[in-house]
């Protein structure tokens, strides 16, 4: 059987025994939906959940950065600032931020690939404050301590208009909605006391921090405290897209926050989550292709979702491009650091959080369980230094694989489970 896995822009030929697979997992045959469709649900949703006076108020639009291109924001964050200026709004009103996080700013030469040119041409785009406390307005804490600061442009707007896509988070349960305020739009010190909630004292982490656990996760919990401390004063739309497990956007929404969040992830689960009847051998798996695998960090949400399926000690086999290197020096430097030592790792995060190091935490408890091969744009010194096997011979490895095992063209949408 031939096989293709997407690296970059790229395509790797794989031909395996048929016999050796036990399925390949790309979730529900749903089909996508045009991105004019998509266009027209956005220009009516906001104009149907928008305030009457929208024309005399502040509109911070929230958007995702580049880790996020599959959301398709260079089309649709377009549609959004049109469908405003129809309807009244001075294009003085209206700012888009791009929801970092913790994550590096974006240069303003790339703002077209999140905003498109049309937005670059007329509105105010900036990045959002991170570290930046000139930038930071203390708003509260939450019921779990986190102190909340928030980019200043932000909170002094008065209508909220997030847009992003939703899928499966390995600690926040699902990615999306609330998420672009906290983290998005937070300061550094925020995120990093929020997400310090999936390590328990002893180093450990937390049970109920996974994928696709939103109630007794106390990340998500700790987010949408936040989001409605933010959202206290003001009016907020979530313009929701949702992609299907090869990654075609095929639902999309507009409407109030948590509700348009909550019906989001029943699509993303309905989507993206297979259930399998036993454990492979191994598993073959591509993050999914240029857009989501420019860089390792990011990439690494595809072994998370597929080691539920493979036994302990099997062999997953790991494409992702990762062209921007590994996305974070933090995150790279634990990799290498701690390898060998996932418990001291655990230990001092428990002391002194910092998402990237957790990241590679994660990373690191895989790599000791599973035999993970990493093909990617890394030579083998790089690879290995970061705790993965190389091969220069993808044939040689298929032929030596043992026993049965899965295939997972697009691993970072797909989170498969076993039966019961």
């Amino acid at each position: 059987m031939k096989i293709k896995l997407k690296k970059n822009q790229t395509t790797l030929n794989i031909t395996i025994q048929s016999d050796k697979i036990l399925d390949i997992l790309t979730g529900k045959d749903i089909p996508g939906i045009s991105n004019d469709k998509i266009k027209q649900i956005i220009s009516k949703g906001i104009k149907t959940h928008t305030p009457e006076d929208i024309k005399h108020k502040k509109i911070a639009v929230l958007i995702p950065d580049n880790t996020r291109l599959w959301a398709r924001g260079d089309i649709f964050v377009p549609q959004i600032v049109k469908t405003l200026f129809d309807l009244g709004v001075s294009k003085d009103n209206v700012k888009i931020i791009i929801a970092l996080g913790t994550h590096d700013d974006m240069d303003k030469n790339n703002f077209s690939q999140l905003a498109g040119t049309y937005c670059t041409q007329r509105v105010e785009i900036l990045n959002s404050a991170n570290k930046n406390q000139d930038r930071l307005v203390h708003i509260g804490k939450t019921y779990k301590k986190t102190q909340l600061y928030i980019t200043k442009e932000a909170v002094e707007a008065d209508h909220i208009i997030i847009f992003g896509g939703i899928l499966h988070h390995m600690i926040a349960g699902f990615g999306g909605g609330r998420k672009y305020i906290l983290p998005g739009i937070a300061g550094y010190d925020s995120v990093q006391q929020n997400h310090s909630l999936a390590v328990r004292k002893d180093g450990s982490p937390h049970p109920m921090v996974r994928q696709a656990k939103l109630w007794g996760n106390p990340i998500n919990e700790d987010i949408n405290d936040a989001a409605d401390l933010f959202l206290n004063d003001k009016t907020c739309t979530y313009i929701a897209v949702v992609p299907n497990g090869t990654g075609d956007l095929f639902h999309a929404d507009v409407g109030p926050l948590h509700k348009t969040f909550m019906d989001g992830c029943k699509k993303v689960d309905h989507a993206c989550c297979i259930d399998v009847p036993q454990k492979g051998d191994f598993a073959l798996i591509s993050a999914g292709g240029h857009r989501v695998d420019g860089q390792l960090y990011q990439s690494t949400k595809a072994i998370f979702n597929a080691a539920n399926i493979v036994k302990e000690g099997g062999s997953i086999l790991f494409v992702a491009g990762c062209s921007q290197g590994t996305g974070n020096e933090a995150f790279s430097s634990v990799l290498s650091t701690f390898k060998d030592e996932p418990k001291k790792i655990g230990k001092e995060l428990a002391a002194n959080f910092d998402m990237p190091s957790y990241v590679a935490f994660r990373v690191i408890d895989i790599q000791k369980r599973f035999n993970v091969t990493l093909v990617s744009d890394f030579d083998e010194a790089d690879t290995k230094s970061l705790g993965f096997h190389y091969t220069d011979s993808i044939d040689t490895y298929i032929r030596d694989l043992k026993g049965k095992g899965y295939i997972i063209p697009f691993a970072e949408n797909i989170l498969p489970l076993v039966k019961g």
